[in-house]
């Protein structure tokens, strides 16, 4: 369920907007604002892997898809793909190809062969993950 954006979250996403658009018209990618429709996500050029490709994608649109596994009709939101073109840098000619539900459950048949093949272990006393370089500063600096 997503819920309402507040003023300020609007704002700051029509900022981020503006810039991305602002840098695709210093680049060339694009020659004008209206380009980009309103319900897209502008591309971030310095960003996104274009895995080799001349194509030069300048927005993110929600795209349609039917589930694999399940055969379920999904759609891949534009936010989505901006994470995951950007953030995890996959290259552009991927597209989604399982529900969310699907997804979570292949890897976890992925973990449990590995467990089987005894090439992952089950880490039981799993902690979270806590900056020891700040406890050394601290340590460090009482000492001195």
């Amino acid at each position: 369920m997503t819920r309402r954006k507040s003023k300020s979250e609007r704002r700051d996403s029509e900022r981020f907007r503006d810039q991305r658009i602002c840098k695709l018209i210093d680049l060339g990618w694009i020659q004008s604002a209206s380009e980009i429709p309103l319900d897209a996500v502008p591309v971030d050029p310095d960003l996104i892997n274009l895995g080799g490709s001349y194509h030069r994608p300048t927005f993110f649109t929600n795209q349609p898809f039917t589930c694999q596994d399940c055969g379920s009709d999904c759609v891949w939101k534009a936010e989505d793909q901006r994470w995951y073109f950007e953030t995890f840098h996959a290259p552009y000619y991927e597209t989604a190809k399982r529900c969310r539900v699907c997804r979570r459950n292949e890897r976890q048949r992925k973990a449990q062969a590995r467990l089987q093949a005894g090439h992952a272990t089950i880490n039981e006393e799993a902690e979270p993950k806590t900056d020891a370089g700040n406890n050394w500063d601290q340590e460090a600096a009482s000492r001195l």
